[in-house]
């Protein structure tokens, strides 16, 4: 398996080896002739991080990019002020694997951690790992969407593959680091707009693509990326922040020419209408305005794209005061 190490214009991030983008209608990634009723559900576990991490060194921008072997270029902003901070930092993907499976040594290993440097580093850097079978449809598919094309698009909601390291018939994913998608909890209508917007927006990218993801309501496979390696001293107020679905266990590619009414994108649409539907309620100020949003996404009416563009002409009826309200401290999240 190949890796290749690039800066990109995001100053969170790297790519990871992967397909091209289009790879992505001939690749080995299962795919659906017809649309079949969905199996039981995989429950998803969250790991703990690791107490340290190896080593990470700091590099100027200005100097020369050395030629690595089994290491990646990962840069990382510091601090809230710091998103273009001219630092790289070098990070041994293959001894942090290492030491990931040592932890768990005599023992199944976690499939999801974090992965946190050790408190005494001038600068903090985390990653996640995630652990799966080396032939599973999920790695086909996360290397399918982080290729060059498809990794540009704004819409795209699969997490940045940093580094993938072979171990048996396991892989091990170096991901960028992200956080629970609610915490720092949203604190404004336009948190919730925001959510509700990239929610949409990456639906109707995977069904671009003929992806049907099978558990788009699953609000704890949802993560943000903040810009920063912690929450601490965290607005999401003031700085953007960009959701990903972490988890594509479940996901399938279905054939060229299936149609966008078919069981399994409808199955997305639907759920990811379940899941807008808790969060909206609890928000009187907007609730109203996207009900018939939600109505039609639960209903099964509305494809992806054709939910996106309603919920973008029912945004051009909010009164722009509306978006700076604060959320009710007690509004549950979704």
């Amino acid at each position: 398996m190949n890796n290749i190490y690039s800066n990109k214009s995001s100053p969170s991030s790297l790519e990871a080896a992967s397909p091209s983008a289009s790879d992505i209608e001939d690749s080995n990634c299962s795919s659906l002739h017809e649309s079949p009723e969905p199996e039981g559900e995989s429950p998803y576990t969250f790991g703990h991080p690791l107490q340290r991490m190896v080593p990470i060194e700091t590099l100027d921008v200005h100097d020369e990019e050395p030629v690595l072997s089994g290491r990646g270029l990962y840069r990382m902003p510091t601090s809230q002020a710091s998103s273009t901070a001219s630092h790289f930092y070098y990070v041994d993907f293959e001894a942090v694997v290492d030491e990931y499976l040592s932890q768990y040594e005599g023992q199944e290993p976690q499939d999801l951690v974090f992965v946190q440097s050790s408190a005494d580093t001038p600068t903090p850097c985390s990653l996640i790992l995630r652990r799966m079978p080396a032939d599973s449809n999920e790695l086909c598919l996360l290397q399918a969407l982080n290729s060059d094309e498809l990794r540009k698009d704004p819409w795209n909601p699969a997490p940045r593959l940093l580094y993938v390291a072979e171990r048996a018939t396991d892989v091990i994913l170096c991901i960028e680091r992200l956080f629970e998608y609610d915490q720092p909890p949203m604190e404004t209508v336009a948190n919730v707009i925001d959510y509700i917007r990239q929610a949409l927006e990456g639906l109707s990218f995977l069904h671009e693509h003929k992806i049907a993801h099978m558990a788009y309501g699953n609000p704890h496979g949802v993560m943000m990326d903040i810009g920063r390696p912690t929450t601490e001293g965290f607005d999401r107020t003031s700085f953007p922040v960009r959701y990903y679905r972490i988890n594509f266990s479940q996901a399938t590619k279905l054939d060229p020419d299936a149609s966008l009414r078919s069981y399994p994108f409808r199955k997305d649409v639907q759920d990811c209408g379940v899941m807008l539907s808790s969060l909206i309620d609890e928000v009187p100020k907007i609730g109203h305005k996207l009900k018939s949003l939600v109505n039609a996404l639960k209903g099964g009416e509305y494809g992806a794209d054709d939910a996106r563009k309603l919920f973008d002409a029912l945004c051009k009826n909010i009164d722009s005061s509306t978006y700076d309200a604060p959320l009710s401290p007690t509004i549950p999240q979704i």
